[in-house]
């Protein structure tokens, strides 16, 4: 486990998943090569992994018709550098801005848990009751569950 300080989180995510450049101009309100270094009085991390990144580029990810995989697996790498992160306060944001979110809707955890890397999949399983889960979406993570 390494450890990420939550400042270098923008920075991070721009060079996973550089589709979010417009993303983090706009929250920052600077150009991405200001928004990734020094003092960010702009950023709040909940907000940021929530706003950001849940809200404006995995769930419409996960929910389209014809899902970008490659976007998506640098997106669950992502998530999964953050889980693993020896600071706790990057790990715990990460799973109640990301991983948590998911739980409210079966499709998002149907498209999502496919895609997750071992963490994130770990976590999100742990937390997981198949029982609450329609038929349908038993029969879809049926390789997960067992």
């Amino acid at each position: 486990m390494s450890e990420i300080r939550r400042r270098q989180i923008p920075g991070l995510l721009l060079r996973m998943v550089p589709e979010t450049r417009v993303l983090l101009e706009a929250a920052a309100s600077a150009p991405a090569g200001q928004a990734v270094v020094g003092e960010m009085e702009w950023f709040d991390l909940y907000e940021f992994l929530s706003d950001v990144f849940f809200r404006r580029v995995l769930r419409p990810a996960l929910t389209e018709e014809e899902p970008n995989e490659d976007l998506l697996r640098r997106s669950f790498d992502f998530t999964e550098t953050l889980l693993r992160s020896s600071n706790e306060s990057v790990s715990g944001a990460a799973y109640f801005q990301v991983v948590e979110p998911l739980f409210g809707s079966e499709e998002l955890l149907v498209a999502a848990i496919p895609l997750m890397r071992e963490e994130t999949l770990r976590l999100t399983l742990s937390e997981l009751d198949p029982g609450r889960l329609s038929s349908a979406s038993r029969d879809a993570l049926a390789n997960f569950l067992d």
